[in-house]
């Protein structure tokens, strides 16, 4: 009888356990705190770089180490919001207010081209991401070449059905500027389509400069074989990357390799670092 006790007593601490790391937002699943040595990972890296969008914070230091810094500006960030604690511990409430209050980067498009780069997509989204919006592909000279319809909506959350965030591993899209560049097709034309496919590569500023590639990579702009789908309706959700329409995808990759020049990369499937000199810039900024 004891042991059977023990068991039941076994099952609802693990039960407890799984239970509390579900109810953290998604990129955060664990209570941050000071430790020795300093708790390490991509969620605190994620966190540092939120805490530097608060007022006073921005000179905050990204080392992935929950340190004494790191306690600090969170204990900080917690006064600030009244958070109902200062103790410099990431708790589910204070997870939920960090992202709903500096989950958005600020990012706005400048409509220029770097020097160097071939070509540039620009992606306008909205925080409904179900809303699917207008890209558009320009040359070096920011010459428009095609208009086109684009979704960057990725996976719902298996819990609350509701969309899961940028900083997600299947979340939607990331905004902000990153390197782009054009790639052989991937091995699956169900899932991806047929055709070369172009890859975020590194982020430059606003959210992909902190997930892309070094925490959410194969970030791509293809289409799909989709089981029943017509033109007519709204493509399906990504994982993250952004999706077009079969035709247009086509389109964009014949623009790009055969008017102006931009070779079609050997397809690294993700594998990293980056072996290729990136030929584009992918532009995706929130407009409400």
């Amino acid at each position: 009888m004891k042991i059977i006790f023990s068991l039941v007593l076994i099952v609802l601490y693990t039960i407890n356990i799984v239970l509390s790391q579900q109810s953290y937002p998604c990129p955060f699943y664990r209570s941050l705190s000071l430790t020795n040595p300093p708790m390490n990972g991509d969620d605190i890296y994620i966190l540092q770089s939120l805490l530097t969008r608060t007022t006073g914070l921005e000179n905050l230091s990204l080392t992935s180490n929950f340190d004494q810094d790191t306690q600090m500006a969170l204990a900080k960030f917690q006064s600030l919001n009244n958070v109902g604690t200062t103790s410099g511990t990431l708790d589910v409430n204070t997870a939920n207010l960090i992202l709903e209050l500096n989950s958005e980067d600020g990012y706005v498009d400048n409509g220029q081209i770097p020097a160097g780069f071939l070509y540039k997509v620009h992606i306008p989204v909205y925080k409904n991401r179900s809303i699917e919006t207008i890209a558009t592909l320009y040359d070096s000279n920011l010459n428009v070449l095609l208009k086109f319809p684009v979704r960057t909506h990725g996976q719902n959350d298996n819990v609350t059905g509701l969309a899961e965030n940028e900083f997600c591993e299947d979340g939607s899209t990331p905004t902000g500027l990153m390197m782009f560049d054009l790639n052989s097709p991937e091995p699956d034309p169900i899932s991806f389509g047929p055709y070369p496919i172009n890859r975020a590569v590194q982020g430059i500023a606003g959210n992909a400069a902190i997930v892309i590639s070094n925490i959410r990579d194969g970030i791509l702009m293809h289409t799909g074989e989709w089981p029943n789908w017509t033109p007519s309706q709204p493509m399906p959700n990504s994982h993250g990357c952004v999706h077009g329409h079969p035709s247009d995808i086509d389109q964009v990759q014949t623009i790009l390799s055969t008017q102006l020049n931009v070779a079609i990369r050997q397809n690294t499937y993700g594998a990293m670092p980056y072996t290729h000199q990136p030929q584009g810039i992918l532009s995706i900024e929130l407009i409400d």
